[in-house]
C-alpha cells in the first residue's frame, strides 16, 4: 500500500558476538553454560570438569561418549534452526562450533576415561590397603590391640586426622573409648571423653552409618568435652558382632577434602565388618587361653592338693606323736612348779634358778603346742561352706580382731573402705582366716615400727566382647622388713618362714593359698626387697 512505510530489517550482528541458545536440558546445561559464556579457560578445564560430573558417574564409558554425540547433533539441529535462511551464516556458525564441539568430544571423552582409570586405580589401592588391613587385623590376638589397630587403620585408609573407637558397656552408653591422632597431652587438657550423649548417643541408638559436611552445624553435636579439638567433617558407622552392636567407628576432619564421601562411607562399613570379625576373633582367641590357663591352673592345684595332701598325712602323724609327749612335758613342768612353789627354793644351793628353768619348759611346750596345732589345721583343711558374703564385713572383723593387739604394740593399722557391693559366693570363716594371718604377718613384720595398710578396689578382666569378671582386690601392706628376691620364690612353701627361729611355722602362707584356690582366686606376695616392706595382694571373683 502506498504510503506504508515497511519496518526496517535490522541488520545482523556478527555471529561471533551473538550468543547462540543450545537445547537447555539438564544433562547439557554445563556444556551450555561454557559454549554460552566462555567461562572455562581451556577446553581441557572443562573436560575435567564434566569428567567428574556426578551426572556421568555411574555409568559406562560408551554411555558417556554416546550423550555428547547426541549433544553434538543437537547443537547442529539448534543452529540449522536458527539460521535456516542465512546459509552463510549458518555456514560460518558450523565451522565455528563443529570443531569446538568435536574437540570438546574428543577431551571429554579422554578425560572421562583418565578419571576412571585413576577411580579404578584408587579402588585397587584401597582394595589392596582393606586385605592389608584384614590381614593386620586378624593377625593380633589381644582385644586391646585389635581395637587401637581398628581405629589407625581406620585413620590411615580415610584420611582422618582423628579417630576413635567408643565401645558399650552393656548399659547402652560408652563404657571405654579408644583414640588415636590425639596426644597424650591433649587427652590430659580434654578431660574425660563422651560417654554416649548427642550425635555419639544417636549412633548407639540407631546402628546405621553418619556423614556430616560440618559437624559444628548439626544441633546434635554436643556432649563433648569443652577442650576436644575443633572438628567439622564426621564419619561415624557401627560395628556389629554377630548381630549385636560392639561400638561405633568415628572419623573426624578429612584431609584434603570438605567431608567424608560416599566412597569413604562404604569404605569405613567393609573395614568395621572386618573390625567385627578381628574382634570376634580376638575374643575367642582370648576366651580360648583363659580356659586353657584355667585348665593349667586347676592341674597345678590338683597336683599341689595332692601333694598337700601327703604332707597333711604326714603331718597329722607327726602331731598326734608329738602331741602325747608334749602333754606329758607340760603336765610334769606345771606339777613341778607347784611344787617348787610349795617348798620355797629361794636361797638353797641349785635351786635358786629352778622356777626359771620350768617357766621355760612350759614356755616352749607351748610354742610346740602351736606348731602341733598347726600342723593339725594344715592337715584338716575342709571343703568350703559357699555362700553369699560380704567381703566388707569380712575384712573389717579381721581387722577388728588385730587391732587390739596392734594399739598395745604401739602400730599403726590404716584401713581404706572395702568399695560397696562386694559380694562374693565364698566361705566368710576361710576367708576372715586369710585376712586374720594376713595382717598377722604384717604386724610382725613391723615389730620395730612401721604402718600396716589394707585397701581394697573393684577392678573387670578387660572383655572383647562386653564387660569382663568383676574382682575384688584387697591389698595388705607394710612398710617392715621386706623380702628378699631368692625368699620371694619360695614364701607360698609349706614350713618355709622368713621370721626368725622358734617365731613362726612356715604354714600360714600355704594354708591362706590353698583356701583362696579353692574360691577361684589369686594371692600374690610382692616385695622390692630386704627393709622395702611387703604388699600381699588377694584378689577373689564377685558374684553378679
Amino acid at each position: 500500500m502506498a504510503g506504508e512505510r515497511r519496518p526496517r530489517k535490522r541488520s545482523a550482528a556478527p555471529l561471533e558476538d551473538r550468543p547462540v541458545r543450545l537445547p537447555d536440558k539438564n544433562v547439557y546445561d554445563a556444556l551450555v553454560e561454557c559454549l554460552e559464556t566462555g567461562r572455562y579457560h581451556s577446553a581441557q578445564a572443562y573436560a575435567q570438569d564434566m569428567a567428574e560430573r556426578d551426572v556421568f558417574r555411574g555409568i559406562g564409558a560408551k554411555q558417556v561418549i554416546g550423550r555428547l554425540l547426541v549433544l553434538r547433533d543437537a547443537c547442529g539441529r539448534a543452529l540449522h534452526a536458527r539460521f535456516h535462511r542465512q546459509p552463510k551464516a549458518l555456514q560460518r556458525a558450523l565451522d565455528l562450533y563443529e570443531p569446538v564441539m568435536n574437540r570438546i568430544l574428543t577431551i571429554v571423552a579422554m578425560a572421562f576415561l583418565q578419571e576412571r582409570e585413576r577411580a579404578v586405580g584408587r579402588g585397587r589401592e584401597q582394595l589392596g590397603a582393606l586385605v592389608e588391613a584384614g590381614m593386620t587385623l586378624t593377625a593380633e590376638r589381644s582385644p586391646e590391640s585389635v581395637l587401637q589397630r581398628i581405629v589407625e587403620v581406620a585413620c590411615r585408609l580415610l584420611d582422618a586426622k582423628y579417630g576413635a573407637l567408643g565401645i558399650l558397656d552393656g548399659q547402652g552408653g560408652l563404657g571405654q573409648f579408644i583414640t588415636t591422632g590425639i596426644s597424650e597431652e591433649v587427652k590430659a587438657r580434654i578431660g574425660p571423653l563422651p560417654v554416649g550423649k548427642g550425635i555419639l548417643g544417636v549412633l548407639v541408638r540407631e546402628a546405621k552409618p553418619l556423614r556430616l559436611r560440618d559437624l559444628t552445624q548439626d544441633p546434635r553435636a554436643h556432649g563433648f568435652p569443652p577442650n576436644h579439638p575443633p572438628m567439622h567433617s564426621f564419619l561415624g558407622v557401627p560395628i556389629i558382632s554377630k548381630g549385636r552392636l560392639f561400638g561405633n567407628l568415628y572419623l573426624t576432619e578429612k584431609q584434603g577434602a570438605e567431608e567424608f564421601s560416599k566412597e569413604d562411607e562404604k569404605l569405613a562399613v567393609t573395614l568395621a565388618a572386618q573390625a567385627a570379625i578381628a574382634i570376634e576373633n580376638a575374643s575367642l582367641y582370648e576366651e580360648v587361653q583363659r580356659s586353657y590357663d584355667e585348665l593349667k591352673r586347676s592341674q597345678r592345684l590338683l597336683v599341689r592338693q595332692e601333694k598337700l595332701a601327703s604332707l597333711g598325712r604326714l603331718a597329722a602323724g607327726l602331731a598326734h606323736e608329738l602331741n602325747n609327749p608334749l602333754s606329758s612335758v607340760a603336765g610334769f613342768a606345771e606339777a613341778l612348779q607347784r611344787r617348787a612353789a610349795e617348798a620355797g627354793t629361794a636361797g638353797q644351793p641349785g635351786l635358786a634358778e629352778f622356777q626359771e628353768y620350768l617357766t621355760l619348759i612350759q614356755e616352749e611346750v607351748s610354742r610346740a603346742a602351736t606348731i602341733v596345732r598347726r600342723l593339725l589345721d594344715f592337715a584338716r583343711q575342709r571343703e568350703p561352706s559357699f555362700g553369699l558374703v560380704d567381703l566388707q564385713g569380712v575384712v573389717a572383723n579381721a581387722v577388728a580382731f588385730v587391732q587390739r593387739q596392734a594399739r598395745l604394740a604401739n602400730q599403726q593399722i590404716v584401713v581404706d573402705p572395702v568399695p560397696e557391693g562386694s559380694v562374693a559366693y565364698a566361705d566368710a570363716q576361710m576367708l576372715q582366716q586369710v585376712f586374720l594371718n594376713l595382717l598377722t604377718n604384717a604386724l610382725d613384720a613391723i615389730e620395730g615400727g612401721g604402718e600396716v595398710r589394707i585397701a581394697a578396689r573393684h577392678r573387670r578382666d578387660p572383655g572383647g566382647r562386653g564387660p569382663g569378671r568383676a574382682w575384688l582386690d584387697v591389698m595388705v601392706s607394710d612398710t617392715g622388713t621386706g623380702i628378699s628376691p631368692e625368699d620371694l620364690a619360695r614364701v607360698f612353701d609349706p614350713f618355709f618362714t622368713t621370721k626368725e627361729v622358734g617365731k613362726g611355722t612356715g604354714l600360714g602362707l600355704a594354708i591362706c593359698q590353698s583356701i583362696i584356690e579353692q574360691h577361684r582366686g589369686t594371692i600374690e606376695v610382692q616385695s622390692e626387697g630386704p627393709g622395702k616392706g611387703t604388699v600381699v595382694t588377694v584378689s577373689l571373683p564377685l558374684g553378679e
